[in-house]
Parts: C-alpha cells; sequence; structure tokens
C-alpha cells in the first residue's frame, strides 16, 4: 500500500469517526429534548392533578355529609316506629 493509499485510508476513517460523532450527538440531543418534554408533560398532569383533586375531595365531602343526614333519618324513623 502506498503512502496515497494509506493517506486516503485515513482520510476515509476520520470522515466515519466525524460522522459517527455528528449521530451520537444528534442521537443525544433528540433523547434530551424528549426528556425534557416528557418531564413537562407530567408537570403539567401533575398539576392537572392536584386541580382536579381539590374539587374531587369537596364532592367526596359533600357525598359524605348527606349520607349521615339520610343515615340520622333512617335510625330516627325507625326508632320511631319501634318506639
Amino acid at each position: 500500500m502506498n503512502e496515497a493509499e494509506k493517506a486516503r485510508a485515513q482520510a476515509i476513517c476520520h470522515e466515519e469517526e466525524l460522522a459517527r460523532a455528528k449521530f451520537e450527538a444528534q442521537l443525544r440531543a433528540h433523547r434530551d429534548k424528549t426528556a425534557r418534554l416528557r418531564a413537562e408533560r407530567l408537570a403539567r398532569q401533575e398539576a392537572s392533578w392536584l386541580e382536579r383533586r381539590k374539587s374531587t375531595m369537596a364532592v367526596i365531602r359533600a357525598g359524605l355529609a348527606d349520607l349521615r343526614e339520610k343515615t340520622t333519618r333512617m335510625r330516627a324513623a325507625r326508632s320511631a316506629k319501634v318506639g
């Protein structure tokens, strides 16, 4: 192998290394962007859940209060029948 062929082979090898490095950098950037977008989506979901949680808890509390009142009326009606 003469010097020209060696130089050409080294140039090709160098180009492949540069292409691989560029590809890996693009891949890393894509993964970083995906991770950032996922974190933002999860944060939005968490905030949304916290907002909905307040209203859900209010509905549950109202339902429990209604249930207590109904139970009290039923007990009063039962004791009136027995007594």
